[in-house]
């Protein structure tokens, strides 16, 4: 039985699709695709982050995320890839009781604070410098219609300007948006950008065939 990495590696390749392209796309490292494409969870996040990889990246390459999941919890356990443990925890150099003193207690807290402060700024700047989030849930990649009249429908950050094929789209309080387009080739480029109000663009390309 085929596993997640090797479903997900031999649709990708026969798609013709980089790994820095679903990078791109899915915001995902592409350390972390190419070790999953591995099966190599040793050197992935805990499972819940690799699932919520594996989900992304199935939904990219117009794959059943459900069934992708289903493999992955069949083929990975607790007892195949067990947590790390750092020697200095597992084999302690003594076993003297930790005491809380008044001068540890303040300098864990000024830590705390500092953490907390630093952390804050890190997600202003990601906010501010970064493209906006952008998910383009319909059309998958690649599908092919019968009819000529399409739904483009995602979601991205509330604030973010959404345009379609150049075409302004209406975003609402949630950051939803949808948009019913007409095709007019058999093969036909949809390309849908998020854009920040500080002018950082987030692009998403579709490729719908229209049956003739």
């Amino acid at each position: 039985m085929r596993t997640v990495g090797q479903i997900l590696k031999e649709e990708r390749e026969k798609k013709f699709y980089s790994l820095d392209e679903v990078e791109k796309s899915t915001k995902i490292r592409k350390e972390f695709l190419a070790f999953l494409e591995d099966d190599n969870y040793s050197k992935l996040p805990p499972a819940t982050f690799v699932q919520g990889f594996i989900k992304n990246y199935a939904k990219f390459l117009s794959l059943d995320p459900e069934k992708l999941l289903a493999v992955f919890r069949r083929e990975f356990s607790d007892r195949k890839n067990p947590p790390k443990i750092l020697d200095s925890f597992a084999n302690p150099l003594n076993k003297r009781k930790f005491r809380i003193t008044p001068t540890r207690f303040v300098s864990t807290l000024i830590l705390s604070l500092v953490s907390v402060f630093i952390i804050y700024l890190w997600f202003e700047y990601k906010f501010l410098v970064g493209a906006p989030f952008l998910e383009v849930e319909e059309p998958a990649n690649q599908i092919q219609v019968e009819s000529q009249l399409i739904k483009i429908q995602g979601k991205t950050d509330p604030e973010a300007s959404v345009a379609i094929n150049n075409q302004p789209v209406q975003v609402d309080l949630g950051g939803n948006f949808s948009q019913e387009l007409n095709l007019s080739d058999s093969a036909n480029n949809i390309t849908v950008t998020a854009t920040s109000k500080y002018g950082k663009v987030a692009r998403v390309e579709r490729v719908v065939y229209l049956k003739r």
